[in-house]
């Protein structure tokens, strides 16, 4: 092992010693786009995109999208990094040489790929210096790789600024935020903001306005799904410039499908169809679960998502709550039938427990066959290839799984949801200036193409959403056209933590102990009085 490990290293020297050589006699990098030492020409706002944007409604409270989305970053990729930072330390450890490889990369290859629909940036000011560090949750060997390579970009074109990356799991690291902003020192100088929470960040003063820096130099929500930029103001002020965002859809298994007699090609459409499929698809031995058809609960989705499939806006735009909706109300419903049908809240925590990440959690081990997931979930599909056993095989025999993508089953009418962060600087951040310049340089054009091909997380900007090397694949093209029927939800100023009001009663909710009306009107009562408070 160590010889290989020896011969690796010995490989990547050779290999870099020959690229600098390179470089060299052909006088460096070239980067017609944005040069390290001369700004790009562009200093006007980027014109307003042909993409259609999601409608901006009432589906979830930024606390619960947040929590989803980090919890599948956190989870899902590798086992344990919302745990511990050394635990992700001793996972990156175990990637230093892949690490290294991305990073030579992004100086050579991702900073000279072309930006998404041949956008371009707000200019970048290559004089300005200072030291940058960036907070983050990325902790995962996808994640944490695609985040060094953005860095490295804005590294090659931000000479003069010092550059680094802090991961921190994903609680910790808005404890530690909020704190350190207190405590006046040790904070970020760039941070990876939860972005339906910046309207409660800027009005707790936790983070600064950047609306000057955006007026100076031409950064509207012109170049942003214009949900993402609107969900970084506070009395019309940006606090935050849009980084990524998703789109929820189902993930289901085409081989089982096929061996369910269900065509492989038809995914349900509707809630009934969903009911429909599972029945086939439930596959009991004795008092346990071979795998279930599908479950409201598992994946990167709550009651809310649902919610929206209803027709429920738990949020209106008048900024008015409706928790305990009638829509709303048989939508929980419905999410506790399917707790029921497998055994109760309990059996359904057991059944759960089973598995951890991937390719070891519900879907890809085979044992649930239906699923929503945001679009990023496609790239661990991508990189594990799950097998699963074969049906009819002999012990231990697997199958490559199979899988697709398809619009989110809906009662009323189609929908989904998009959550998403975005970059901001902490209020006292000594290196402000840096700061703004390493910010739009990492949500522009070239560093968002790079983050989006790495992770295919869903870009804030329409036009790299639009890549080219993206839209080449198939399962991309669905997620772009799903964005159209996504919502994001409205900002609650009077009460910003109003989901806790559900999620704090949902548990009463599966186990029984509680009629679904009777605990949404207290919930609706609760947000209620907190307004009027």
């Amino acid at each position: 092992m160590k010889s290989a490990t020896h011969h690796r290293s010995w490989h990547i020297l050779t290999l870099f010693t020959l690229l600098m050589m390179l470089l060299a006699a052909c006088g460096g990098t070239t980067d017609q786009a944005a040069s390290p030492t001369t700004a790009p020409a562009q200093t006007s706002a980027p014109a307003a995109l042909p993409t259609t944007a999601p409608a901006v409604e009432a589906t979830t409270a930024p606390t619960m999208e947040a929590t989803t989305e980090a919890t599948m970053e956190a989870t899902s990729e590798a086992p344990g990094e919302a745990t511990t930072e050394a635990t992700s330390e001793a996972t990156t450890a175990a990637t230093t040489e892949a690490t290294t490889e991305a990073t030579t990369e992004a100086t050579t290859s991702a900073t000279t790929a072309p930006a998404g629909g041949g956008e371009v940036g707000a200019a970048l000011n290559p004089n300005v210096s200072g030291k940058v560090d960036l907070w983050h949750f990325w902790g995962s060997p996808v994640r944490r790789n695609a985040i060094r390579r953005v860095v490295a970009i804005c590294q090659q074109q931000l000479p003069n600024i010092q550059i680094t990356e802090t991961f921190k799991p994903f609680g910790d690291m808005y404890t530690a935020h909020v704190a350190a902003v207190a405590a006046g020192s040790g904070m970020a100088d760039v941070i990876v903001e939860d972005r339906p929470q910046l309207p409660q960040r800027a009005a707790d003063d936790i983070d600064i306005s950047l609306q000057d820096y955006a007026t100076r130099d031409g950064v509207t929500g012109d170049a942003f799904f214009p949900f993402t930029w609107n969900q970084t103001l506070y009395e019309g002020k940006t606090y935050g410039i849009p980084y990524e965002t998703d789109v929820r859809v189902l993930y289901y298994n085409k081989t089982a499908f096929e061996e369910a007699g269900l065509d492989p090609n038809k995914p349900p459409t509707t809630w009934a169809e969903l009911e429909q499929y599972a029945d086939k698809l439930d596959k009991k031995n004795g008092d346990s679960w071979d795998r279930i058809g599908f479950s409201p609960l598992v994946g990167n989705v709550g009651p809310d998502v649902w919610a929206v499939t209803n027709g429920v806006q738990l949020v209106d735009d008048q900024a008015q709550p409706h928790l305990n909706d009638p829509a709303m109300v048989e939508t929980v419903e419905w999410v506790k039938k399917w707790i029921d049908r497998y055994g109760g809240w309990q059996a359904h925590q057991n059944f759960r427990a089973n598995f951890t990440a991937p390719p070891n959690d519900e879907f890809m081990s085979g044992k649930v066959a239906m699923k929503v997931d945001i679009n990023g979930y496609s790239s661990q599909l991508n990189a594990f290839r799950p097998r699963i056993p074969k049906a009819g095989g002999t012990e231990g025999e697997t199958v490559e799984m199979q899988w697709g993508v398809a619009a989110i089953p809906y009662n009323k009418t189609p929908g989904s949801t998009s959550g998403g962060f975005a970059l901001s600087i902490p209020r006292g951040s000594p290196n402000a200036d840096a700061a703004w310049e390493f910010i739009k340089c990492a949500t522009g054009p070239t560093a968002q193409t790079s983050w989006a091909r790495d992770t295919y997380s869903m870009p804030a900007r329409p036009a790299v959403a639009n890549d080219p090397v993206l839209l080449a694949d198939p399962n991309w093209q669905f997620f772009v056209k799903a964005m159209e029927t996504s919502s994001s939800g409205n900002f609650l100023p009077a009460y910003p933590n109003w989901s806790q009001e559900l999620g704090n009663r949902y548990e009463a909710i599966w186990t029984g102990d509680t009629d679904v009306k009777a605990a949404l009107d207290e919930a609706q009562a609760a947000v209620e009085t907190e307004m009027g408070q």
